[in-house]
């Protein structure tokens, strides 16, 4: 089975980061992530077969380009990478794909296919395979049931398959226990040295440490894509793959990706140590919770290269935080921005605009409450009802949804919640002025260009610029 994996961006058009449940812009992040999870299925089809992967993120493809690559290794399947902001464009090449190949398979997968199942597929009728939940196994089912003369595709939990004019819905796969019996990601199908941080120009990768978090907060899909069950690598493996990043391509630079990296306090310390024992000099960040960091993991961490943690603090508001189900106190917030400060670690606050309760008033709280916390970054979204979380599910009955295109489902892009207390226009705005609050005070540059980085390394950072949207701050409401 040839098998060609494509992470659809064509040349001139928007980057996307489509990676497990992560979907935006990559000019969210300032740079593009290398697709690990795409990677990851082409290292299962190499047991089944010749694979190709494309990343249009780093590779500049026109469509006959594209085409002309798919002609010459002339594939029987082709993988396509999908999200719910990125999906009009994946799936318009995704047509075009199947349209010049009639004979060629096309499989979709991702949080879209996921969230929508069936309705997803009728979307899309061209398409022949979609994928839901977790990729890797039901994959490499498929590839071997195609291998077969019969292929017995209703066999296959998590898989989705056109059958005639209709779509074949199987029972879903129940989540990976063994995330070691997953091969160990073949790295050499990645253009890895294209994989740049902003800030200094490095090669960076991501790799997966566990998967699932056992938090409800209500507007998270999470839960629905790894489930509340935290399903951790184990260390051996990890240290594996670091290895290999370093001795084989050379990286230095990581992010350590799962949704609360500090929860387990053995694997991190265990982790830590192995990092220090192997004096492997690397640099790395993590994202994690602020209830789950104390001043004693905080200072391994830095003494094993962490030099950045992502928290989530979404609200200034405790009622906010409270209805959200987020289980933590704006006290929690402050004291892990405190002790990650006197580890000498960098703190990333992630903030949500537009959830249930927001008002004007609230809104302005979180934006004092996020400049009085001195973090070192920010990042702000606007809450999105995505299907079968309980944000959707409440804005759905309740008719707050503004929008009917799926692509309008972007964490990182304008509002599509009109709730009870604030409208979408306002919405935009207080996301817009906290990142013009935060990242426009003269304190603020002064400390970031003529202390932390230099000014080639700010200039860098311009894309970033693109998605905090600072010039045309205005909207149909007066404010002040």
């Amino acid at each position: 089975m040839r098998s060609y994996l494509l992470n659809p961006t064509l040349k001139d058009h928007t980057k996307f980061i489509r990676e497990g449940r992560c979907m935006q812009k990559a000019s969210s992040w300032a740079t593009v992530w290398p697709p690990i999870s795409l990677a990851l299925l082409g290292t299962v089809a190499e047991k089944w077969g010749p694979v190709c992967l494309v990343d249009g993120d780093v590779e500049s493809l026109t469509m006959d380009k594209l085409l002309a690559d798919m002609r010459a290794f002339a594939p029987e399947l082709v993988v396509v990478n999908t999200g719910f902001p990125s999906i009009d464009s994946d799936m318009e090449i995704a047509k075009r794909i199947k349209e010049t190949f009639p004979e060629t398979l096309v499989l979709a997968f991702g949080v879209y296919f996921t969230m929508l199942e069936r309705e997803a597929a009728q979307n899309y009728p061209f398409l022949d395979l979609c994928i839901v939940g977790e990729p890797e196994t039901t994959f490499n089912e498929l590839l071997g049931s195609l291998n077969e003369k019969e292929p017995a595709l209703n066999r296959i939990q998590g898989l989705i398959y056109r059958d005639g004019n209709d779509f074949q819905i199987n029972p879903s796969r129940p989540l990976l226990e063994d995330l070691d019996s997953l091969p160990l990601l073949d790295r050499g199908l990645l253009k890895n040295e294209r994989y740049r941080l902003p800030h200094n120009n490095k090669p960076f990768t991501l790799i997966n440490t566990a998967r699932g978090c056992p938090y409800p907060c209500t507007y998270c899909i999470v839960n629905t894509y790894y489930g509340r069950k935290v399903r951790r690598r184990s260390l051996h493996r990890i240290l594996q793959e670091i290895r290999i990043c370093r001795e084989k391509f050379g990286i230095q630079e990581f992010l350590f990706w799962e949704e609360v990296f500090s929860l387990d306090k053995t694997f991190v310390h265990e982790f830590c140590q192995a990092l220090i024992d192997n004096r492997w000099d690397i640099r790395w960040a993590a994202t994690t919770r602020v209830t789950a960091l104390d001043g004693e993991t905080l200072a391994l961490m830095r003494r094993a290269g962490c030099y950045l943690v992502g928290l989530g603090i979404e609200s200034g508001c405790q009622s906010i935080l409270d209805r959200a189900r987020k289980k933590q106190t704006l006290e929690d917030i402050r004291r892990a921005v405190v002790l990650a400060r006197h580890a000498k670690i960098q703190t990333m606050g992630h903030f949500i605009f537009g959830l249930p309760g927001e008002t004007k008033e609230t809104a302005e709280q979180t934006i004092r409450f996020m400049l009085d916390l001195d973090l070192d970054y920010m990042q702000c979204y606007c809450a999105v009802p995505y299907p079968k979380t309980e944000l959707g599910e409440l804005a759905k009955t309740r008719g707050w949804i503004c929008s009917e295109k799926w692509s309008d489902y972007d964490f990182g892009g304008n509002s599509i919640l009109h709730t009870d207390t604030l409208s979408r226009e306002d919405v935009n705005y207080f996301r817009r002025k906290a990142f013009r609050r935060f990242y426009f005070r003269p304190g603020y540059i002064f400390k970031k260009v003529f202390r932390d980085i230099s000014l080639r390394q700010m200039l860098r950072l311009a894309n970033f610029g693109d998605w905090m949207n600072f010039v045309g701050l205005r909207v149909g409401t007066n404010h002040d």
